[in-house]
């Protein structure tokens, strides 16, 4: 027996501190488990499609089994209030299926229509320059030659304009607050722009039909031709155009991205959520907010 009594005593010991050990290892597995899932909540709660809004389909104001286009320019005073309430829904724009395709375009059409131009443009600038012809006459008598090094500089300012474009473009035109007894501008600003504040996630109205952009394009390109000569015209251009293209693509990740917290992108994308659901008035860069801050339309930094 006195044998016996202290290896009871010593498995006891070992059983009890093997049970303490498991316990501990468990409710540390609990608490991991629970922060996973609190992470997940928290995540859940900050994503924008929780956001959306429901859609009544008996009692909202327009018949979402019929094209929108031609109904809400009877809505008046109402659709400023209804354009602005985001839904997580596919909205159809015209019952025609050619107009509706019209309306529609993935995201890689941009790179694939725009960038060849970009990549040929700037080859051709840069050669042009290279040959050491290029000259800017101040007066008859004076002239001052053009290196092909300012190529790079000429086309960072294209880009720089394009930001300023971009801004104008969607605080004054996307943003434009129709007359509520103009039928017509109505359904104008919803086809611009408002159909994008309704569904925010509809992935095929989130990128520039390139019918629509070559409108942009092409006038952007006739202002520039106007105010400087040939080469320095197309140099600035093609910056401002490969601008544009960014410009699309960070829109387009903006909503669909999942960028690291913390990062540029993720800033940009919390600004940007928030101009669609919090601060409509305000918040009008997309690659940058630069242009906010001297138009006094910076969104107020809140936790997002």
């Amino acid at each position: 027996i006195k044998s016996i009594f202290p290896l009871l005593i010593v498995s006891a010991f070992v059983f009890s501190t093997q049970t303490l050990r498991e316990r501990r290892n468990a409710h540390e597995r609990t608490e991991e488990k629970a922060a996973e899932k609190t992470t997940e909540e928290k995540e859940e709660e900050d994503s924008p499609y929780s956001r959306c809004s429901f859609v009544d389909m008996k009692k909202d104001l327009v018949d979402w089994e019929k094209p929108l286009a031609w109904q809400v320019g009877h809505l008046g005073e109402k659709y400023d209030a209804w354009v602005h309430q985001p839904v997580d829904r596919p909205i159809r724009l015209f019952g025609n299926p050619l107009l509706e395709a019209g309306t529609k375009t993935s995201w890689y059409w941009v790179p694939i229509v725009w960038l060849p131009i970009v990549f040929y443009l700037s080859w051709h600038c840069y050669t042009t320059l290279a040959q050491g012809t290029t000259r800017i006459a101040l007066t008859s008598d004076y002239s001052f030659p053009i290196h092909k090094y300012t190529f790079p500089v000429l086309f960072l300012m294209g880009w720089f304009l394009w930001s300023f474009i971009e801004y104008c473009i969607h605080r004054f035109v996307f943003h434009m607050k129709p007359p509520a007894h103009n039928y017509y501008l109505i359904m104008l600003h919803f086809l611009l722009h408002g159909q994008h504040h309704k569904s925010p996630f509809d992935s095929s109205r989130l990128v520039f039909p390139p019918g629509l952009a070559s409108l942009v394009v092409g006038s952007f390109y006739t202002l520039l031709h106007h105010i400087l000569p040939e080469i320095l015209a197309v140099s600035v251009f093609v910056g401002g155009l490969c601008g544009y293209v960014v410009y699309d693509m960070i829109h387009y990740y903006l909503h669909y991205g999942s960028p690291k917290r913390g990062s540029y992108m993720y800033s940009l994308k919390a600004y940007h959520v928030k101009h669609h659901f919090e601060h409509q008035r305000a918040g009008f860069g997309i690659t940058t907010t630069f242009w906010d801050h001297p138009f006094n339309t910076v969104i107020p930094d809140e936790k997002f």
